[in-house]
């Protein structure tokens, strides 16, 4: 009774008190995978302490902390004060350790936001040194994994990074995720290993002094070329990407993301292919021939908080990926759309968040509209693997022609104990034929997941329980299964 009739001005106490110290910030990016952090920074964010576009991962630190020293002038709840003082807890300074260990006896079927174990057994360790004054950052980060007939060692999350005014160049292989969907994303997620790239991102969203720009708002943009695996129908092939968010209106967020995949082994890769691809308009892509330059896929995704009472604050999201051009208009869309509700738990600082969301990979002419075509996203007649990196889509975790329904329930409480229940309903390669990497035929799986979450003396413990009402050829099962998982990470 005594934390709850007081938690929440012991709770501003502490957060003051805490913020009389200056961070140490020096680390360019958040990574993806933490969905506390994402959870803490939307928060943030809705109550006007983070400002511009959150919805593309990694996110800049400088743009996470760049208000946090002035949320003790603010009058904030205090769930969101306690979400500021999480993050302050996770900005990393000049060095960095961290250690990372997952088992479990199945991995699973669906891949969202949060990091999961991609194999039986996934162990990672992370050294990170930040010089500010020279704006660079070298982050090393190594692993071993095991299970499903897989036994390598990786060093997936690894990256160089130097700093150019209110620009960083990197170099490195590290998970991206692109969109506001918290348990799916169609044009690039952390679903598939993540590729060897070089690219230049924002570090700060400023907005444009320019008064004939000034409209859009604080914006962000990031552009990479990846190279894909050799051991593939066109060996080596390129992925280029490029992402535009922006938040004209506060709280109202629009992105614009593009990817082309292009040259390889025995394909053009000069300046005149570059060209084509970039544009893109009519004749110069799209052709269904030989001579066009490569795989092309486009989306628009849509996000808006508000508050809903005094209490409660609703985010509506919505995300369309197009395979294609009709001329100059993207047509074949994949679409989500999503819902999720999060607040205050009484009066102590615990927090809570409902979310609903919808997907679907089958495509139709015009997003919500038209007829359905089957065997187009992730496809290319020439790129015959498709848009897919290790055997996984580099989008949708269940790939093309699947449709998600996903439930979410979560809870985070003022003595930082976590609880999370999700319901999945997953149709998946829908019409039974195709290059659907999760699975051959169409199966239809209901899965049950609860996870219990703490923070404690030695790193923060994760242990769940999942329930899948059928199996999929990508794990080897047939008929219902239970799978455990236990997830430690300690860092420094």
């Amino acid at each position: 009774m005594l934390v709850k009739k007081y938690g929440g001005v012991l709770a501003g106490a502490i957060f003051s008190l805490s913020m009389l110290s200056t961070a140490v910030q020096a680390s360019p990016w958040a990574a993806v995978g933490d969905m506390q952090l994402r959870n803490d920074v939307e928060v943030l964010a809705r109550h006007g302490v983070i400002a511009g576009p959150v919805n593309t991962w990694p996110i800049s630190w400088k743009q996470i902390t760049r208000g946090l020293s002035r949320t003790g002038e603010m009058d904030l709840p205090a769930y969101v004060r306690l979400a500021a003082m999480r993050v302050k807890e996770k900005i990393p300074g000049e060095f960095r350790a961290a250690a990372h260990l997952q088992l479990t006896n199945n991995p699973a079927i669906v891949r969202g936001f949060a990091k999961t174990a991609r194999n039986d057994l996934d162990a990672s360790a992370t050294l990170e040194y930040n010089n500010d004054d020279s704006g660079t950052t070298v982050h090393l980060e190594g692993g071993y994994r095991k299970g499903d007939g897989e036994d390598y060692a990786h060093l997936d999350g690894s990256y160089l990074s130097q700093d150019w005014g209110n620009w960083s160049v990197y170099a490195g292989a590290f998970d991206r995720w692109w969109g506001p969907g918290r348990e799916s994303t169609l044009i690039l997620s952390n679903n598939a290993r993540p590729m060897p790239s070089v690219g230049l991102r924002r570090i700060e969203p400023k907005a444009f002094e320019s008064k004939w720009l000034s409209w859009i708002g604080p914006w962000q943009w990031d552009m990479f070329v990846a190279k894909m695996e050799e051991d593939r129908h066109i060996p080596n092939a390129l992925v280029a990407g490029m992402r535009l968010s922006f938040e004209p209106v506060e709280n109202f967020e629009v992105g614009l993301s593009r990817t082309m995949q292009l040259c390889g082994d025995g394909r053009p890769c000069g300046f005149n292919t570059w060209t084509r691809a970039l544009i893109s308009v009519g004749d110069l892509d799209n052709t269904g021939t030989a001579n066009e330059p490569g795989n092309q896929l486009a989306s628009i995704d849509l996000a808006y908080s508000m508050a809903v009472g005094e209490r409660t604050s609703l985010k509506l999201y919505a995300e369309g990926t197009a395979e294609d051009q009709n001329v100059v208009l993207p047509f074949q869309f994949s679409r989500l759309i999503g819902i999720s509700a999060f607040g205050a738990y009484g009066e102590s600082g615990a927090s809570w968040r409902m979310t609903a969301e919808i997907t679907d990979t089958a495509d139709t002419l015009v997003w919500l509209f038209g007829t359905r075509r089957f065997n187009v996203m992730y496809e290319h007649s020439i790129y015959g693997t498709g848009y897919r990196y290790q055997g996984r889509a580099v989008g949708h975790s269940l790939d093309n022609d699947s449709k998600l329904i996903s439930i979410v329930w979560e809870y985070k409480g003022f003595n930082g104990w976590g609880y999370t229940a999700k319901y999945h309903r997953a149709r998946i390669n829908v019409d039974g034929t195709g290059n659907n990497t999760v699975s051959v035929s169409n199966e239809n799986i209901d899965v049950f997941e609860v996870s219990l979450q703490s923070d404690l003396r030695i790193g923060n413990l994760t242990g769940d329980l999942r329930h899948s009402s059928d199996g999929v050829a990508i794990l080897g099962k047939n008929g219902s299964f239970t799978s455990v998982g236990i997830k430690w990470m300690l860092q420094y």
